[in-house]
C-alpha cells in the first residue's frame, strides 16, 4: 500500500541570520524543526513545521534528544524541553537548513556537516541552482534525494516521470516516458550516488539490462555521480541503443542549465 504524504505546513520562513528559537540562545539556526506522526491505519504521514520552536542550533539539538522523554512511535506522545511545547501527539524530527535552503545558507559561507538522522528536503529550484553551481553536492545527499534529483532533471527535458516506492526491490528508481510523434519511449532509470573513487562495476550494468523488459522497458539509464568500470563501459557499448550510461560529467552538464 503507498504511503500518502501531506504536504509540509510552514508557519514560519527562514531569513538569512535567524537564530535559534530556544529562548536566550543566539547562536545560528542549523535546523529547521517539524512535528512528525504516521497513521498507520490510513498509512498516513504527518509533519509541519514546529511553531513552538520553527529553527534551532545544532547544541540545543543535541540536548532536546537528550532530554527528551517517551517512545517515538505512531500516535505517542514525546516531552522536549524546547521543542512541541504544545504537547502534541507525535515526536520531532529535524531538517538541516543547509538542505533546505541551500543557498540561503551557502550565503553564509558556513559548512554544514550531517551527524544525525534527518528528513530531506524536496527537489526545487533552489536545490538545483545550488548542486549546478556545486555538483561535488550530489555525493554528499542522501541516495533517495539524489533519485529524486535525477528524476526532476528528467521532468524538466519533457519526460513523464514516475520515482518508485522506496521499499521497492529490483534496481529500478525511476520509470520515465518520452512521448514523441513515432510513440512514447519507455525508459528504466537506476541512479547510484557514489564517491568520486568507486566506480559503477559490470554487475550494476548487468542487472540494469535484466530488468528493462520485465519493466515494459525500451532502453535502460544508469546515471551515477561517480564513473564506471572499463568492464562496465565495454558490456554497455554493444548494447549502445538498448544501455545508456551516465557518469559525473553528465549530470554536470545536465545542470549547466541551472546554473544562472
Amino acid at each position: 500500500m503507498e504511503i500518502i504524504v501531506m504536504e509540509m505546513k510552514r508557519t514560519i520562513e527562514y531569513r538569512v541570520g535567524t537564530n535559534c528559537y530556544v529562548d536566550g540562545c543566539e547562536n545560528q539556526a542549523e535546523f529547521e524543526v517539524y512535528l512528525y506522526d504516521y497513521y498507520e491505519n490510513m498509512n498516513y504521514e504527518f509533519f509541519e513545521q514546529d511553531f513552538t520552536c520553527p529553527f534551532i542550533c545544532k547544541r540545543h539539538m543535541k540536548e532536546n534528544e537528550v532530554r527528551s522523554q517517551g517512545e517515538k512511535k505512531p500516535r505517542g506522545i514525546v516531552d522536549y524541553p524546547y521543542t512541541n511545547r504544545h504537547g502534541a501527539q507525535g515526536y520531532t524530527k529535524y531538517f538541516p537548513i543547509s538542505e533546505v535552503f541551500p543557498l540561503l545558507y551557502a550565503s553564509e559561507s558556513k559548512i554544514f556537516v550531517p551527524e544525525f538522522p534527518i528528513l530531506v528536503s524536496e527537489v526545487n529550484d533552489e536545490l538545483l541552482k545550488f548542486v549546478a553551481k556545486n555538483p561535488s553536492y550530489l555525493r554528499k545527499i542522501e541516495p533517495r534525494l539524489f533519485e529524486e534529483v535525477v528524476a526532476e532533471i528528467f521532468r524538466r527535458k519533457g519526460y513523464e516521470v514516475h520515482v518508485t516506492q522506496r521499499t521497492r526491490d529490483g534496481g529500478l528508481d525511476i520509470y520515465a516516458i518520452k512521448h514523441e510523434i513515432a510513440g512514447a519511449m519507455h525508459f528504466v532509470i537506476e541512479c547510484k550516488r557514489y564517491a568520486e573513487s568507486r566506480k559503477v562495476g559490470i554487475e550494476k550494468v548487468q542487472r540494469l539490462n535484466g530488468i528493462i523488459d520485465p519493466n515494459r522497458g525500451h532502453r535502460g539509464v544508469l546515471v551515477t555521480t561517480s564513473s564506471f568500470s572499463s568492464d562496465a563501459i565495454k558490456f554497455a557499448q554493444p548494447l549502445e541503443h538498448r544501455i545508456s550510461l551516465r557518469d559525473f560529467s553528465d549530470l554536470q552538464n545536465w545542470l549547466a542549465e541551472y546554473n544562472t
